[in-house]
């Protein structure tokens, strides 16, 4: 399919309004193969790993796609333990990430950006001290957690040595503080269409609370799932008493929070210091699932909720490129699967399809899995050039700047993190 077909097969379905949304799945397994187990992406709790005893494993129908689940005799769905191995905010990063890191080949995306590389130090990259941390700091409204409206940069500045934005004011705060999808999202369009594909909400400090509901969503889910118990010990090079202490000062490292000692010596165990075997209690540390599945949409209901000032022709050619965004994201976030330290999966098959209202099983949509960058760059030229013609543009992006403030508060962060003081609540 050329990349002017597939536009064309986002324009039909904008146009429907019987086509509530794209949907695709994909069925995932572990790298190592069927029946591997898993780890989910969470930090552990007390239990471990959360998981539900109230899901279902699905089926695929005649159709393809999963549009059953398994069943018992009398036709009744068959309970099945249920776990999540990646949730939508975390499969929305992805995505946005994925853009964001072949901006180039797809020609440029806008957004703001924040860097700590003012002219103000001149340190080698990666250098290990809080200014090191300052000057390296990097972060860009594809990548923060709330998009256009996160806080790192509403308190940059426009120019190095600056007063934050969301204090002096200006241009720069003007434009954030426009941005709406509920009036016209022209704006928000130009500067941030992430966030009109991923959402986003601006509560504070605007006269109207600016927000904009996730149209791209897609879940990791780990179906027929059973706990998998194991325990490990790894010893150490040397035996270590258990009744020797150390002095963290003496062997390099920061005094520890809570580490205690007489005469300003600050002692620890060596197992603090990582000395010793390492020995994890026998407890779940994985699952084996009967099936793996990416599930996902974007609605196409709430792009046509967007409003841009009242102007449909607009509305809908805005429509068509963030689909052909989303889209784009979902294909190039799946070349990597690799949620954590073991939890390795593979897409062993893709389905992408328009799901209508009054039909159980969605129409195919044709797009190929394995289409590279270039393909994708054409059809979102194509499809924003239908929005040149209806009057919306993307912008350049925004370059900013750390602050004082918040060059103070990465500064603190590293000193932290050296000493095993970081905030993490």
């Amino acid at each position: 399919m050329q990349p002017s077909d597939f536009v064309q097969q986002i324009r039909d379905a904008v146009a429907d309004p019987i086509v509530a949304a794209v949907v695709f799945e994909h069925d995932l397994e572990p790298a190592w193969g069927p029946g591997t187990p898993v780890a989910p992406p969470t930090y552990p709790g007390p239990s471990r790993y959360a998981h539900s005893p109230d899901g279902f494993v699905p089926r695929a129908t005649d159709s393809s796609w999963l549009s059953d689940v398994v069943r018992d005799e009398s036709g009744r769905p068959v309970s099945a333990d249920t776990v999540v191995l990646d949730e939508v905010q975390s499969q929305s990063g992805r995505a946005e990430a994925a853009l964001w890191d072949a901006r180039y080949d797809l020609g440029g995306l806008p957004g703001f950006t924040v860097t700590g590389k003012d002219g103000s130090s001149e340190l080698p990259a990666g250098d290990q001290s809080a200014d090191g941390a300052v000057q390296d700091a990097y972060v860009t409204s594809w990548t923060a957690g709330h998009r256009h409206a996160d806080s790192w940069i509403q308190t940059a500045t426009e120019e190095p040595g600056g007063a934050p934005i969301w204090k002096a004011g200006g241009a720069v705060r003007e434009l954030l503080q426009s941005m709406n999808a509920t009036v016209d999202a022209s704006t928000l369009f130009a500067y941030a269409p992430n966030s009109l594909l991923f959402g986003f909400w601006l509560s504070t400090d605007v006269e109207r609370q600016h927000k904009a509901p996730r149209a791209y969503s897609s879940r990791v889910t780990g179906h027929g799932a059973r706990p998998v118990y194991s325990s490990v010990t790894k010893s150490d090079s040397f035996p270590i008493s258990k009744d020797s202490v150390v002095d963290r000062m003496e062997m390099g490292h920061a005094p520890a929070k809570k580490s205690k000692g007489a005469d300003g010596k600050r002692t620890d165990r060596p197992s603090n210091l990582g000395f010793g075997p390492v020995i994890v209690n026998m407890d779940v540390t994985g699952f084996v699932c009967e099936v793996i599945v990416a599930r996902g949409a974007i609605s196409l209901a709430a792009l046509r909720g967007v409003q841009y000032g009242g102007d449909q022709t607009k509305r809908d050619a805005a429509a068509v490129a963030l689909t052909v965004l989303g889209i784009a994201g979902d294909v190039l976030s799946r070349r990597n699967s690799h949620l954590r330290s073991g939890c390795d999966l593979v897409v062993t098959s893709s389905r992408y399809g328009l799901r209508r209202h009054g039909k159980p099983t969605p129409d195919t949509l044709d797009v190929d899995p394995n289409a590279g960058v270039d393909f994708w760059a054409t059809a979102l030229h194509l499809a924003l050039e239908d929005c040149r013609k209806a009057g919306l543009e993307w912008a350049e992006p925004i370059n900013l700047y750390l602050s004082a403030p918040q060059k103070k508060l990465i500064s603190e962060g590293a000193d932290a993190t050296r000493s095993g003081e970081v905030e993490t609540k």
